[in-house]
């Protein structure tokens, strides 16, 4: 891909001597493109058993045994707007690492990584009067498709309803 056509699509290949990228985890919850600082990640998991916890609060559907390890698991449905997720539908798991807490994010699927040039993030523009929303780290065109890009801490701080 040449620099024009990775200008272009905001989107390109890392070369070791390139430092402007970011890379990406994108994922899709309900038809929406987002992703995620690689640097967060810790692990994705296809298909996870995650336990109910009565009076968490209503983006958390429970937790996971992870390796003997217990994590919170996090609907991100809620945190981005949209209606909760059904107790008995199946996610995929993106499990992050914010402030020292491990976290679970449940999502509708996981796509790829995603190499970006720092110069083709677009902030949010404010809607209606009102500034952006603090959990949108920016935005970039990416095969066609607009990728929403998400603060991880910002997603935690929805996740437990501060």
């Amino acid at each position: 891909m040449s620099a024009a056509q990775s200008a272009s699509s905001g989107v390109r290949f890392a070369r070791s001597t390139d430092l402007a990228i970011t890379r990406w985890v994108g994922f899709w919850v309900e038809r929406q493109h987002y992703a995620l600082d690689i640097a967060r990640v810790q692990e994705v998991l296809a298909s996870v058993e995650i336990e109910p916890v009565p009076g968490a609060p209503p983006a958390v559907i429970g937790v996971i045994n992870l390796r003997g390890r217990i994590i919170t698991a996090v609907d991100l449905r809620p945190c981005l707007g949209f209606a909760g997720r059904l107790a008995d539908s199946s996610c995929c798991v993106i499990v992050i690492e914010v402030h020292g807490e491990t976290l679970g994010l449940c999502v509708d699927g996981v796509a790829e990584i995603c190499s970006v040039a720092r110069d083709a993030i677009r902030q949010c523009p404010p809607t209606l009067g009102r500034d952006p929303d603090p959990m949108v780290r920016g935005m970039v065109s990416h095969k066609g498709q607009l990728l929403t890009l998400l603060d991880a801490e910002q997603l935690a701080r929805a996740a437990s309803g501060q």
